[in-house]
């Protein structure tokens, strides 16, 4: 008899459910589940530095040839690139105006080191911004005598932003007094144009995804982006347009998925595994759990890095590139079906799924990416729904309904 009640409960239950919350449900089941799991490595800020940051990034692209994936691609890095840094002698000798140091002219170790890696596949670029920080403010800072850039402007050869006040970071907004100020629309369209261009100089290919330096843009931003043909925007999950007085980020889209479009047709993505061991954690182990969530929803697993784990010191650079190796191993060797794509790759195949994947920076394709469809999505779609929203999680341990979601889980893609 308890055969027979507890499977009329569930499907009552179930029922009562897909009323309740059928737009959730339709929202998440309409999503992108990839058969083929993408995997992606994302790093921010790499660009002008010392010359110690060429001989590490050779060693990490070199580590990445280690790594093959299920169709015989090595391991790629998207680099976040920033073109140029400013130049704060020139800006202090002069009463107007931004001095810029550029990536290829100033920094040409580093320069030909990407160029290496893009011709060997290990290495994409993609447009992080011309500089890592709002341009007038730091070169008006700079002539105040700004003691929050003071150590900048001492260094006739500076680079360091990462060393920078956070709200100095921003890029597309004005961080040197709070709250933030949004650069207005004639400026992003200028520093826009000019970014667009210089990258296109430098790598012989438009940039066709990007990331804001600390996830701060807003509508007019993408807007710009939209007319240079960027078409994939990489995200934390959200979108932040400023900071408040007390430095809070304030998010304008609090909620972004992996797929979601915006009014102009740019598409989302979203980074979901942290590797951050400089900062004391996100380490290589807590990395590889956040993947294995990932590829259980059948989502990319995109795997945010920043340069300055692997530019610190020597020790702390072994430590990461070490960590790094034993992540990437243990996805190759315990998860089947993964393949290694730029962020510019995935949303173009996004856009455009029956396409092959290419790379345009070295004009290599690779097979398409398999997508998960019909009754085989319910499995992830459920690890989706666990995931994501602890209300519904309680509510299937409550009812029982965890024990059928388990089976089904159990017997669609395991991990």
């Amino acid at each position: 008899m308890l055969l027979i009640i507890l499977p009329a409960i569930w499907l009552f239950l179930v029922t009562a459910l897909v009323l309740w919350q059928r737009r959730l449900f339709r929202k998440t089941w309409q999503e992108p589940y990839f058969y083929e799991t993408p995997v992606l490595l994302e790093s921010d800020d790499w660009g002008p530095g010392g010359l110690f940051h060429a001989k590490r990034l050779q060693r990490l692209l070199r580590s990445l040839s280690e790594h093959r994936d299920s169709v015989n691609r090595t391991a790629v890095l998207t680099a976040d690139v920033v073109l140029t840094v400013p130049d704060t002698q020139a800006i202090i000798g002069s009463a107007a105006g931004i001095g810029r140091k550029h990536l290829d002219k100033d920094f040409p170790e580093i320069y030909r080191t990407m160029l290496e890696g893009m011709e060997q596949d290990h290495f994409v670029p993609q447009l992080h911004g011309l500089e890592h920080l709002h341009g007038e403010a730091f070169a008006r800072l700079c002539r105040e005598g700004d003691p929050r850039v003071e150590s900048a402007c001492r260094d006739t050869d500076w680079w360091d932003w990462e060393t920078l006040d956070s709200p100095l970071q921003g890029h597309y907004v004005d961080g040197s007094t709070l709250p933030t100020k949004a650069v207005d629309q004639a400026k992003a369209k200028e520093i826009i144009r000019t970014a667009t261009e210089t990258f296109q100089r430098l790598f012989s290919q438009p940039s066709l995804s990007t990331v804001a330096p600390c996830y701060l843009w807003n509508d007019t931003i993408e807007a710009e982006w939209n007319r240079h043909a960027i078409h994939s925007i990489q995200t934390a999950g959200y979108r932040c347009n400023g900071r408040t007085e007390t430095g809070r980020y304030v998010q304008d889209k609090c909620l972004i998925r992996t797929g979601d479009k915006n009014a102009t047709g740019q598409v989302y993505l979203v980074r979901n595994v942290m590797y951050e061991p400089v900062d004391g954690k996100n380490t290589a182990d807590t990395a590889y759990q956040e993947a294995l969530q990932a590829y259980r929803q059948a989502l990319p697993i995109t795997i945010s890095t920043h340069r300055y784990n692997f530019t610190r010191s020597e020790e702390q650079f072994e430590s990461s590139l070490t960590g790094l190796n034993a992540l990437l191993s243990r996805l190759c060797r315990h998860l089947p079906n993964i393949r290694f794509l730029s962020s510019a790759e995935l949303g173009e195949s996004l856009h455009y799924p029956d396409q092959p994947v290419t790379n345009h920076f070295n004009h290599k394709n690779w097979p398409k990416l398999r997508r998960i469809n019909g009754p085989a999505k319910i499995g992830p779609f459920l690890y989706r729904l666990y995931y994501r929203h602890p209300k519904l999680t309680k509510l299937s341990y409550f009812s029982g309904l965890i024990i059928p979601g388990w089976l089904i889980c159990q017997l669609s893609r395991r991990a």
